[in-house]
């Protein structure tokens, strides 16, 4: 029998569930990536999700990125649901001194926003325009998904640890 959740497992949902979805629209990512590949060297790779809940990533050259891009959106738009694709992170190349120099003077430069949500591509391809002699360094780009259906796969994996440990703290006060 499954155990009920506690208000603020509840709390934590709604919350999460409001916020705004972050990035940009598959046409937006689309046309991002397009523009960077005219800044950045063919070699480049893309890590776009290789599942429709964002769990895994696979790296692809731009046009199979892009392509996997439009399947994606396919799959939610046949679900009636809004999906929105973010950079989160850059990976150079290179040796650590020449990556940690190139990182320096990009952040210098004003970087390129928050790693962690998403990262701002206009300012990558600006950079990469104004610095082409730093684009042969980047060796790949990952990008992530936000929607509805993956924050509710998110939300439904935490609270069973949760209801797992509350289970266990359970038989452990029974045995005392």
């Amino acid at each position: 029998m499954p155990k009920l959740k506690k208000f603020s497992q509840f709390v934590n949902e709604a919350e999460v569930m409001t916020m705004p979805l972050k990035g940009y629209p598959a046409e937006t990512i689309i046309a991002r990536i397009e523009e960077l590949m005219e800044a950045l060297s063919d070699k480049v790779k893309f890590g776009v999700p290789s599942d429709y809940l964002g769990r895994a990533t696979t790296y692809k050259d731009a046009n199979a990125a892009i392509q996997r891009i439009k399947d994606i959106k396919h799959y939610y738009d046949s679900k009636a649901e809004e999906v929105r694709f973010y950079c989160w992170s850059i990976s150079y190349q290179g040796s650590w001194k020449a990556t940690k120099n190139l990182k320096s003077k990009i952040a210098t430069d004003g970087g390129f926003g928050d790693q962690e949500n998403n990262l701002n591509l206009k300012k990558v391809i600006s950079y990469f325009i104004e610095n082409a002699e730093d684009s042969d360094n980047v060796e790949s780009l990952a990008i992530s998904i936000d929607s509805p259906t993956v924050r509710k796969s998110m939300q439904s994996t935490k609270p069973n640890v949760e209801v797992a440990d509350d289970n266990q703290q359970e038989q452990q006060e029974q045995q005392a």
